[in-house]
């Protein structure tokens, strides 16, 4: 991991949403407090902001599924070594997920879900932390400092009703994307073979397959929902995401282009949001709703989860940085 530049914030700060109160629950009492390192000094006046839409983000996910009340820590950087016109998101650590297996894998999953499924209450939170209390990371999200120019940051996400810049990326859509990675879209299997490296799985990964060509997620929730194997990035992406480039100019396959975690384009001045396929994959992973309907921030369920303008652009999505080492026994 490199460094974070220098000017770094130091403290990690409980970020407010509304009316200057810097800690914000979730609808299960999942708080999040967010450290900001490596913003240059002509966009640290950004930096309240940016954790505003990073609460924000997270707070989308946690308040759609099951959990128990904890803190989540959140790391956001920029870093100049960072691959070039990338943003990244992972979990710091990885946890084996109760007894299963996959075959003759250990099956584990991200280390924000295993906090959610476990609890944690705050002041035992705290207990872990260093000086000042402050607790360790549990999600770091990393932007290469020209991706970083390429985000607007919405003023008000919670409620994403401000038009976005036809020249920019919506802010809420990439940290959305980057945490999903963080909090199921992730694994372990070798992006270019689909064989398991090492002795884990994620549980992301139990559900993924590859004949030679392409990967595929074959959960039982995903396929139901989309009516067969979900075809995953392979040709200019690894298959943490939704969808293929190849396959994105026609058919039904094309569809996944529109979806939040896909792998093949987000668009200038266009907004994505959390869909059914989305929370049927973090079903699949062991991740359980808590609502049906629009639920929080009224996201739309439908599998077509997009606005109807912006100009088309590569996606610029995780890739090798989102892989993580596999937990130790």
């Amino acid at each position: 991991m490199s460094r974070p530049a220098p000017g770094s914030s130091r403290v990690y700060q409980l970020v407010a949403l509304l009316l200057g109160v810097w800690a914000i629950p979730a609808l299960a009492q999942v708080q999040f407090s967010v450290k900001v390192e490596g913003l240059p000094d002509d966009a640290k006046a950004l930096e309240p902001l940016i954790s505003a839409n990073v609460v924000a983000a997270a707070r989308a996910w946690a308040e759609r599924v099951e959990a128990k009340p904890c803190t989540i820590a959140i790391l956001f950087r920029l870093d100049p070594a960072a691959q070039s016109g990338r943003g990244s998101g992972r979990s710091l650590r990885a946890v084996r997920l109760g007894n299963e297996t996959f075959k003759d894998k250990l099956v584990s999953e991200q280390g924000w879900a295993a906090r959610m499924r476990a609890g944690m209450p705050p002041d035992e939170r705290k207990k872990s932390g260093g000086r000042d209390n402050d607790p360790p990371p549990d999600v770091e999200i990393v932007f290469e400092p020209h991706y970083f120019r390429t985000i607007w940051w919405d003023p008000e996400p919670t409620l994403r009703k401000r038009p976005v810049p036809n020249d920019k990326l919506d802010s809420m859509t990439v940290l959305l994307h980057e945490l999903g990675h963080a909090l199921a879209f992730n694994g372990w299997l070798d992006p270019r073979t689909g064989k398991v490296p090492g002795e884990f799985v994620s549980s992301y990964d139990r559900h993924v397959t590859f004949d030679g060509r392409d990967f595929h997620f074959t959960g039982p929730e995903a396929m139901k929902l989309w009516g067969g194997p979900v075809l995953l990035a392979h040709t200019n992406n690894n298959y943490h995401h939704v969808g293929d480039a190849r396959a994105a100019a026609a058919g039904r396959e094309s569809e996944l282009s529109a979806d939040l975690m896909n792998g093949v384009v987000f668009e200038y001045g266009r907004r994505y949001w959390i869909g059914r396929l989305d929370l049927a994959i973090l079903a699949d992973c062991g991740i359980h709703g808590r609502q049906k309907g629009t639920g929080a921030f009224g996201f739309p369920t439908s599998r077509a989860s997009v606005e109807d303008h912006g100009t088309l652009i590569p996606y610029h999505a995780s890739s090798p940085d989102t892989r993580r080492e596999p937990p130790r026994r």
